[in-house]
This record gives C-alpha cells, sequence and structure tokens, in this order.
C-alpha cells in the first residue's frame, strides 16, 4: 500500500515537472489518441531535454511518463506528410539538436529521420542548406546512430555511405555535413 502512493506521487510529481516545462502529458496524450495530428505536433516535446523526460528511460527513476507508448507516438509523429513542411521540420531540428544515442525512443526517433532523408534528399539538401552546421550535424547524428556500428550492422552502414553519396548529388556542403556527422558519431562510440 505504502509503495502504491508512492509510485502515485512521484507520478504526479513527474507530471507536474512536464506540465511546468510546457509539456501538456493528458493533452498530448489526448491528441495521439484522437489522431489528431497538428494538435499533437503542437503538444510534442520542443528539445530533446524535453523528449526525453517524457519518453526516455533513467538507470536510476526508471521510465519516464511516456516511455511505454513511445514506439507509438514517434511513427504518429511521421505518419503525416506535414512532417516535411518546413515549419514542421524546423520542430524537428530543434528537437534533435543536442540529441544523443540512446536506446529505445531516441532509436526510434532516428529510424524514422533516417527514413524520411532517404527518401527525401533534394528537399532535405535545399532546406538543411543555410542551417547552422552543427544543427544540421546533430540532425543527422540523430538519424544515423541507430544501429551500433558492430560488425553484424555492416550492411546498416554500407547503406549509409549510399545516401551520403546520394547527397553529393544534390548539394556537396549538405553531403560533407553528412559524413563529418558520421565520422565524429563513429569517433564517440570508439571512446
Amino acid at each position: 500500500m505504502i509503495r502504491k502512493v508512492v509510485v502515485s506521487i512521484i507520478c504526479g510529481l513527474s507530471s507536474m515537472v512536464l506540465f511546468a516545462q510546457g509539456i501538456d502529458l493528458e493533452r498530448l496524450n489526448k491528441a495521439f489518441t484522437q489522431k489528431d495530428w497538428l494538435a499533437f505536433v503542437d503538444c510534442f516535446p520542443k528539445s530533446f531535454t524535453e523528449f526525453m523526460e517524457v519518453y526516455g528511460y533513467d538507470t536510476v527513476t526508471g521510465a519516464k511518463p511516456m516511455y511505454d507508448v513511445a514506439y507509438e507516438h514517434i511513427k504518429f509523429l511521421f505518419s503525416d506528410n506535414r512532417i516535411l513542411e518546413s515549419e514542421n521540420l524546423d520542430k524537428l531540428l530543434q528537437l534533435t539538436y543536442g540529441s544523443y544515442w540512446d536506446a529505445d525512443a531516441p532509436s526510434y526517433l532516428g529510424l524514422e529521420i533516417n527514413c524520411i532523408l532517404i527518401q527525401h534528399p533534394a528537399m532535405f539538401s535545399k532546406y538543411l542548406e543555410d542551417k547552422p552546421d552543427m544543427v544540421v550535424k546533430d540532425f543527422f547524428k540523430c538519424a544515423i546512430a541507430t544501429p551500433h556500428p558492430e560488425p553484424e550492422n555492416s550492411d546498416y552502414y554500407e547503406e549509409l555511405m549510399d545516401t551520403i553519396r546520394l547527397y553529393e548529388n544534390y548539394s556537396s556542403k549538405i553531403a560533407k555535413l553528412f559524413r563529418i556527422a558520421h565520422e565524429e558519431l563513429m569517433d564517440e562510440w570508439c571512446e
């Protein structure tokens, strides 16, 4: 009984903190349940820190409030072609700035970004051309951080190099940033 009360208090405090950071979990969940994509995007975390506070997992405190629905929520975020509109891409850039690899939610996010990068190289090359290099590199790092660079994932990394070469057809600057992001990620994992 005491354990249930403590868990309820902790969950309640977590929800209050998230609401104080501008994330209304009830509204986010309602938008998802009603399949209201615009309301969902409006409620979705705006930074990677917020994203991890909503969907992440902490080895000390455990699962964050929406950890168990992270996959479904992220799939829904990318389910509408409006994600490719400039204002929504701006939100994705902001979300991925300062991101890092972690299992589960960041991995799901990265895989979805990777898919749209592969499907729309011309559009992304144009869109990213005037963005700050560091922001673009973090966006690419988020997209390519999954799976880890291990021998059994070598096919993935060969495909990644093909994608980078594809971007060379549209923008040498963006292809170069893509390549640098990959190299930096590999260096980080080797440390």
